[in-house]
């Protein structure tokens, strides 16, 4: 009987405050999602946002993190050879290559290992396998090591209660306590877990005061109109425009970290999610211009899990990983191995501080005219983006802010 390779991929996001929901994801039915294979681009970040999208609800809120995503695909390419391996690098655009993704992901991780700066970014990477019953191969460890970082822990998963202890323990101290479980049980076919783990901890720039946030109408993607706290400033903004949505970037005490908001000119923010790809995005790096402007946007907060990940990767192409075909031969002494499901949650919390208890004072300069104002007070999306590198940490719908 084949032997399943149980990979488990848990992001976690922190602004203030961090918390779990064990509530399952119900997708949609077809005929209430959208279409999202006829918009697929050269890159990945956007596209597996896609495909996230195109099997939710389009009234509910939405956040992933590409780049935690793309760590455990990453972990699962080091390990992968033949047809296995050329589905996964596919998935990341033409013209890429395994050993192309793998430095790019290596010259990341240690750039955050040493980077400073007054936000932190802290993205971790383990495997623990079942030490009776898999033996890892040396190249296979070296590489976790070496792009990666990942710890590699040998575990004896008959003991189900110290194996649990150790993964759920590796999981406590890597989102600061905030999340000290994430497994309850192992099956008896589970071999092998690699767990990533993404800490974000930053304060705005320039925060918003709390006596201006109030509530002020947001309406929702079927019209209804509901009263939302709204954070308000009335300031310099860099921002971009054009024919089809406007966005406005908001810095984080950071020089490489900020938040993008984007919203529809036309109101429709899932057809401007089909539209969305790095081009854009690099589009609105180059082009934004700084402005006065009287801006709003809602705080809000987000707990979202998706159990679905497996179906998202097979609109990318990423198939046979899945399937008893796999060739994960790199990994492990064994060849019966491959990929069971994956699992990915996410929370998000945003206010006037940015983070957990900062003092924020602004003061805002007075002109003889009013400037413009832009409202989001509507479904948006946002991107949390490390500029350096151009790499998307979190990529989100707000549909509902409430």
């Amino acid at each position: 009987m084949k032997k399943i390779l149980f990979l488990l991929f848990f992001p976690s996001f922190i602004f203030g405050f961090l918390g779990c929901d064990d509530t399952k994801t119900e997708p949609m039915s077809e005929n209430e999602t959208i279409d999202v294979t006829k918009s697929l681009s050269n890159d990945f970040s956007t596209n597996i946002f896609k495909a996230v999208i195109g099997k939710e609800a389009e009234d509910k809120n939405v956040v992933i993190s590409p780049a935690s995503i793309s760590q455990v695909l990453l972990m699962i390419l080091a390990g992968a050879e033949g047809n296995t391996a050329d589905e996964i690098v596919s998935s990341f655009g033409k013209d890429k290559s395994s050993k192309e993704l793998l430095d790019k992901t290596k010259a990341f991780n240690n750039w955050l290992d040493t980077r400073s700066g007054n936000s932190t970014i802290s993205l971790s990477n383990a495997a623990f396998y079942d030490e009776p019953s898999l033996e890892i191969l040396d190249g296979y460890e070296s590489s976790l090591a070496n792009n990666f970082q990942a710890e590699l822990v040998a575990e004896d998963f008959s003991n189900k209660k110290e194996a649990l202890s150790s993964i759920n323990g590796w999981v406590d101290q890597n989102t600061n306590s905030r999340i000290p479980k994430i497994l309850e049980d192992i099956g008896s076919d589970e071999v092998m877990f690699l767990v990533n783990a993404l800490y974000l901890k930053a304060d705005w720039e320039n925060g918003f005061v709390e006596e201006s946030t109030r509530g002020r109408d947001f309406t929702l993607e079927g019209g209804e109109v509901v009263q939302v706290p709204m954070m308000y400033a009335d300031r310099g903004f860099s921002t971009f425009s054009d024919d089809d949505l406007v966005a406005v970037e908001l810095p984080y005490k950071d020089d490489s970290l900020s938040m993008f908001l984007i919203k529809p000119i036309d109101g429709n923010v899932n057809g401007l999610i089909l539209e969305f790809d790095a081009d854009k995005m690099n589009e609105i790096l180059g082009k934004s211009i700084n402005k006065r402007l009287m801006f709003t946007m809602p705080k809000f907060d987000v707990e979202y899990k998706n159990g679905e990940v497996r179906k998202n990767l097979e609109l990318l192409g990423v198939n046979q990983m899945f399937t008893d075909q796999a060739d994960l031969r790199k990994m492990a002494t064994r060849s019966n191995l491959a990929i069971s499901r994956l699992v990915h949650k996410t929370y998000i919390t945003v206010d006037e501080k940015g983070t957990e208890g900062a003092a924020v004072t602004v003061a805002g300069v007075v002109t003889t005219s009013l400037p413009p104002r832009v409202d989001f007070n509507s479904p948006f999306i946002f991107v949390i983006l490390e500029k350096t590198h151009a790499e998307m940490l979190f990529l989100g719908r707000i549909s509902d802010p409430r």
